[in-house]
């Protein structure tokens, strides 16, 4: 009777399964609306991988990144839980989506950004997506997910991992029956939410050939090490118990932070900065078109073996798409989850060889056959030296995994290259570097290795531009070679920005050229120097070039409005600026308008802060004055800061001449002007008594006080 039970139970349990499976072949995201948030995350609990995307339904990024989301929950379904949970629909909770931080009153621990994307691994580590949104990225994510360590088994495999890698942390270890292992492989996926693309890449490796890697005498394992991208070799120096997942990525992340900036591989802009406040950058802009129509110019940038190697990814991936049109069949098929056939047989004898199969839940049920074929067929890749082809054979469930981890690969090529292939690019260009600095002969007195970052020119082309670099677009095959990558040398130290000729397309040895040029110090310097738009009546357009001049040779009062056009609080001050430019504007007072973000100035005249307003004296040049920030802006305070800042003489006449202009108000501005004459008459007869030998220079200055009191005399009867 017993047995009757359990046979009824298993049956059942299989079609849960098969229900189930069924089910999320059909709709592989379980959502919120449709679903409470507490019953997606309780559905979540019940897999080893479960990510949750939370977005909002007004922003079109999210609903462009949900567009990707889906796609990858339907190639990857297999292996992890998919949900999704809209914060904006009143019945979705984000809630408790980070762990708030203690003590903070009101912390709710929602998602600060749209979209967010958490990751729950093991149900233990929670981990958030930090990478871009586009597919290639999200399926390299899921890969490194599934796959987090590397295997190495000799020194030579390690050596070819940090070629392409900004730093590798290695753990060499007894076995993996350890809890050293589990420790360290939890590590590995929580680094992720670091660097999801995985430049620091943690490896692994067993037993005899672990110790031989050290090369010391005694050794005891475990070990942990990082080598970074100068060779320095970091130890973990604590017993196996310190080894937790947070205590191993806190260590690293401290191990790496003063070596971060001194790191290579693929950047971004914010990249370029951090690393130019060291060094100086070589930074190289590779169009990557973001559509199968045009090309990429990443092969014109890699070495033989890189190109090659992308080359022949491109062409199996390009072959497996291909010949897997009707994919839906396939996966019919050669589905890995499909129940194995001793859990259909109805005989006791195998009833009772898999008492326990019934007792798992049907989410478990549905994928733990599937993943744990997967996750065998890599583990034959940790214990053996062999490739790919030789160690799964040639049985039908060998051509399985073969075919899912080729379109795995697949899912996450780019014809732009790999994260790792930019790496050992940005690798070579650094040691091309070093070696024409040793051999430059300079004198310098600090390092000037070069640091090298490589970026998308098409994604930030708003960034060339920013910098005044032009991005030329050309119909000849060989000039769209040569503007196909952008190479330019950042040099803070310098303020000086060099950019390589496009005259050619590109080339190593014109590169290796440009940087003996660099260190040699003939490279030209290039400058934002903006068109400036036609001058008003009262105030003038500098761009870099004018405005420099004018303060090299001052032959007047500049008044210099420094302004941006994307800030909104530039137009509050330019109102003010404008009124008060007509009313003082002269032969011997100039306001000028500066366009700060399209043109480039010395760090001496570079403000932090916009809209920023500069007084020039013309006695004085080299004494400029700022407007305060803490004082409001308005016509009257700018007026009086200006007038502040003006010689005696030149101050009368401005406010004489601004009384003239005036449409109301005049007698009180000439009554004004009045005091202020009176008041420098003042001053200067005690300058009189003091000053016996500049008598004469007073004597002046005090029949040009007369002469401007008759003025304003006379202004003020008419």
């Amino acid at each position: 009777m017993s047995l009757f039970i359990n046979l009824v139970l298993l049956v059942l349990a299989v079609r849960l399964a098969e229900a189930q499976t069924s089910r999320r072949e059909e709709a592989p995201i379980v959502e919120c609306p449709g679903l409470s948030v507490p019953q997606v995350r309780a559905e979540a609990s019940d897999f080893e991988i479960a990510m949750i995307f939370h977005y909002v339904s007004w922003s079109s990024e999210a609903k462009q990144a949900k567009r990707l989301y889906n796609g990858l929950a339907h190639y990857y379904h297999e292996y992890a839980f998919f949900g999704a949970v809209d914060c904006w629909h009143f019945q979705c909770n984000c809630s408790s989506t980070h762990v708030p931080n203690p003590g903070v009153v009101g912390a709710g621990g929602y998602p600060d950004k749209w979209p967010t994307l958490i990751v729950r691994y093991n149900q233990r580590h929670i981990l958030q997506y930090s990478g871009d949104w586009n597919f290639e990225d999200l399926a390299r994510f899921m890969n490194y997910l599934i796959e987090p360590v590397d295997r190495v088994h000799t020194s030579l495999e390690l050596a070819g991992l940090r070629k392409h890698s900004d730093a590798v942390v290695l753990a060499l270890l007894d076995s993996a029956d350890s809890l050293a292992y589990k420790r360290y492989m939890a590590a590995a996926v929580c680094w992720l939410e670091f660097d999801p693309e995985r430049n620091i890449r943690f490896a692994l490796n067993f037993g005899k050939s672990a110790k031989s890697m050290l090369k010391g005498e005694d050794v005891t394992l475990p070990q942990l090490v990082v080598i970074d991208s100068r060779n320095g070799v970091h130890t973990f120096n604590t017993s196996s118990s310190d080894w937790r997942a947070l205590n191993i990525v806190r260590w690293v992340r401290h191990t790496l932070k003063s070596l971060a900036f001194f790191s290579n591989g693929y950047g971004t802009p914010t990249t370029i900065a951090l690393k130019a406040r060291y060094m100086p950058v070589l930074a190289m802009g590779v169009k990557m078109p973001h559509s199968h129509q045009t090309a990429s110019a990443m092969p014109l940038v890699m070495v033989k073996e890189m190109a090659s190697a992308l080359k022949k990814q491109t062409d199996s991936c390009d072959s497996y798409w291909t010949t897997n049109d009707d994919s839906h069949a396939k996966e019919e098929s050669y589905s890995l989850l499909q129940m194995p056939a001793e859990l259909y047989a109805e005989t006791p004898q195998h009833a009772e060889s898999c008492p326990s199969a019934w007792q798992l839940n049907a989410a478990t049920l549905a994928n733990y056959y599937s993943i744990n074929k997967y996750l065998n067929h890599l583990w034959r890749t940790y214990t053996h030296q062999h490739h790919l082809q030789v160690s799964v054979g040639k049985g039908t469930d060998s051509r399985q995994l073969l075919a899912l981890h080729r379109r795995n690969l697949c899912l996450a090529h780019s014809n732009h290259g790999t994260p790792a292939m930019k790496i050992g690019i940005a690798n070579m260009v650094t040691k091309y570097s070093q070696l024409i600095w040793q051999h430059s002969g300079e004198d310098f007195p600090k390092n000037r290795s070069l640091g090298v970052v490589i970026f998308d020119s098409i994604k930030y082309a708003d960034y060339l531009q920013q910098l005044g670099i032009q991005q030329h677009q050309h119909h000849h095959p060989h000039e769209r070679d040569a503007s196909a990558v952008q190479v330019f040398i950042l040099d803070m130290a310098e303020e000086a920005l060099h950019v390589m000729p496009q005259d050619h397309p590109f080339s190593y040895v014109a590169l290796k050229d440009f940087i003996r040029q660099f260190y040699a110090k003939t490279l030209p310097k290039v400058y934002r120097n903006a068109q400036p738009p036609p001058d008003t009546a009262f105030h003038r357009y500098f761009n870099r070039q004018m405005l420099l001049q004018a303060l090299q040779r001052p032959n007047a009062t500049n008044v210099v409005f420094m302004y941006r056009p994307d800030c909104a609080l530039s137009a509050v001050l330019s109102q003010a600026f404008l009124q008060v430019s007509v009313l003082l504007t002269s032969p011997s007072v100039n306001f000028i308008r500066f366009d700060s973000q399209a043109n480039d100035l010395p760090w001496e005249f570079s403000m932090p802060l916009c809209p920023t307003l500069f007084v020039f004296p013309q006695a004085r040049p080299t004494e400029s004055v700022v407007f305060p920030n803490n004082i409001r802006i308005n016509v009257k305070n700018v007026f009086a800061f200006v007038i502040a800042q003006l010689e005696p003489e030149q101050q009368l006449r401005s406010v004489l001449t601004s009384c003239r202009r005036r449409m109301k108000h005049v007698r009180s501005c000439l009554d004004f002007a009045r005091s202020l004459v009176l008041k420098h008459v003042g001053q200067y007869l005690k300058y009189w008594e003091i000053y016996e030998h500049e008598r004469d220079q007073i004597l002046e200055h005090l029949k040009e006080f007369n002469e401007l009191h008759i003025a304003i005399d006379r202004s003020i009867r008419l």
